[in-house]
């Protein structure tokens, strides 16, 4: 009797495990292959990230947030707070020491390399300042439009 107990126990066990529909297992495989760096303020205008965002569902993102690439995480990561998580706050939290670092452009000729813990800082802080002044279409568009006439 405990062999069929301990066996029903593994069963549940391995059946749980968190598995990603195809569609996003396909955007983020190339994520993981092709995004080698992102645009500081435009991730959100990124079309490997607009992808995953069409795809991907809360439980997904969250879940990728602890993926082993740290573009992915960081997508993820912005993709739920583009999405007004609950949760953001300890997820954040839960990488305050993440140090991967991830390559970062302004999009024309400033290179750097920044930790994914002060990416997700400045994503935070940038959030709560923005948002009550303007939606972040409004924000990106701003944004871009400042670059532009530069």
């Amino acid at each position: 009797m405990t062999k069929y107990l301990i066996f029903f126990t593994l069963f549940v066990l391995v059946s749980c495990e968190y598995k990603l529909d195809s569609e996003v297992e396909k955007e983020v495989s190339y994520i993981r292959k092709y995004e080698t760096f992102i645009l500081d303020d435009f991730v959100c205008l990124t079309p490997s990230y607009i992808n995953l965002m069409t795809v991907a569902s809360n439980d997904d993102l969250n879940y990728l947030t602890n993926d082993e690439n740290p573009v992915v995480r960081y997508f993820a990561f912005i993709g739920l707070m583009e999405r007004n998580y609950p949760k953001i706050n300890q997820i954040y939290k839960s990488h305050e020491n993440d140090t991967e670092v991830i390559s970062t452009s302004n999009g024309a000729c400033l290179e750097n390399s920044v930790p994914i813990n002060s990416l997700m800082k400045d994503a935070i802080s940038k959030e709560s300042i923005y948002t009550l002044y303007f939606s972040k279409k409004e924000y990106y568009r701003k944004k871009m439009n400042t670059k532009i006439s530069n």
